[in-house]
């Protein structure tokens, strides 16, 4: 039972496969950059209103920056916000290149200014305050730290104000709405394999998923323990370990405290969220695409709910694209089913992904 809990955690497992690899090739400028970098730092302020409580402490990020003379009103301008897992702002994950460099290169080269960061614990950013303990970083902070990274962008003397866009990937893909819901100002967000379904049972398809091929049986003892932690998490309460029996007891002990407290802050505070409230707050245009080979999030249960979700709400301008042979990084699988595994391997993202984020961008950007 230990085992199988373990592996289920599909957004841990991710980063769980990096450590134990090389990392990929260091970035570097491409040779027909039509931007420049500049190395920059993000000053969270714990106490903002509406933010975190923590203390003061900065975000490590690169700011690309169109060459070429500014137009009066500023360039536009995009923030990416990353998935779940530290990554550095290149979209390096371990020994996973999740390629999110190849869309905002494409991005910088069409004109845009565009904010890339480390996340907590990766880079050079550090995890955050002084002495802060992974176990207290809830996803709140996560979308305060974004909150911060859009402020910043907005701020630049760079910046077209009117035309500030986001596009969140995974995880990101849910902050992304969150921040647009609040500021009417963005112009336009990218969902990229985002949840439209809470975490909460997101996780549970995940673990369903895992745990198919054993026998029934296990398979419902595995849920039913599952569906307990969650609730327990939800509820902020002790969960009842004796759901299978004393015997298993101790085990179940074992996997709360070494799998489920240290996310513990970070799961309740999404499984309290109302998602498709979220994502019916927005106003402002609104692209949403996904890989159809997926096994993360789904097709229809996350990107079509999504588009259906937006369409409820203000917005009047959203578009869906689903992608054949696409996993959850927009990567092809060559025909294969995809696997977690296959991340490690050496792929680009997908072409026509690129080319439609850059056309979707500047088409908006244009108006």
């Amino acid at each position: 039972m230990n085992r199988m809990l373990l592996s289920s955690l599909g957004l841990l497992l991710l980063a769980t496969i990096a450590g134990a690899q090389d990392k990929p090739a260091p970035y570097k400028l491409p040779e027909n950059a039509k931007f420049t970098e500049e190395e920059v730092k993000v000053h969270i302020n714990g106490d903002a209103k509406g933010d975190s409580n923590e203390k003061d402490w900065d975000i490590a990020g690169t700011l690309n920056i169109p060459t070429g003379d500014k137009p009066a009103a500023g360039w536009p301008a995009v923030l990416f916000i990353s998935g779940s897992g530290s990554q550095q702002r290149h979209g390096v994950q371990g020994a996973i290149d999740l390629g999110t460099w190849q869309i905002l290169d494409a991005i910088a080269n069409a004109g845009f200014v565009v904010l890339r960061t480390d996340d907590r614990g990766a880079g050079k950013t550090p995890l955050g305050p002084k002495d802060i303990k992974p176990s207290e970083i809830g996803y709140n902070d996560l979308v305060s730290d974004a909150r911060h990274c859009l402020r910043f962008l907005q701020a630049r003397s760079e910046v077209n104000k009117g035309k500030v866009f986001l596009i969140g990937h995974s995880e990101g893909g849910l902050t992304a709405p969150i921040l647009a819901s609040e500021d009417t100002t963005i112009a336009g967000v990218i969902t990229l394999a985002g949840m439209g379904r809470n975490l909460y049972d997101v996780t549970l398809e995940q673990i369903g998923d895992t745990v198919a091929s054993l026998p029934k049986a296990q398979r419902d003892e595995a849920l039913k323990a599952q569906r307990e932690f969650q609730d327990a998490v939800k509820a902020e309460r002790e969960p009842d370990f004796n759901i299978l029996g004393a015997a298993v007891a101790p085990q179940l002990k074992m996997s709360w405290k070494q799998q489920v407290e240290p996310i513990k802050k970070w799961w309740h505070e999404h499984f309290i969220i109302d998602v498709p409230k979220v994502h019916a707050g927005m106003k402002c245009p609104v692209l949403v695409l996904q890989g159809a080979s997926d096994i993360q999030v789904k097709p229809d249960a996350d990107a079509r709910q999504i588009l259906k979700d937006v369409m409820a709400g203000p917005c009047t301008e959203a578009t869906l694209k689903i992608y054949p042979d696409l996993d959850h990084l927009f990567k092809p699988c060559g025909g294969r089913k995809s696997e977690l595994k296959m991340y490690m391997e050496k792929r680009d993202v997908d072409p026509r992904v690129v080319k439609d984020i850059v056309a979707w961008l500047a088409d908006l950007a244009a108006n």
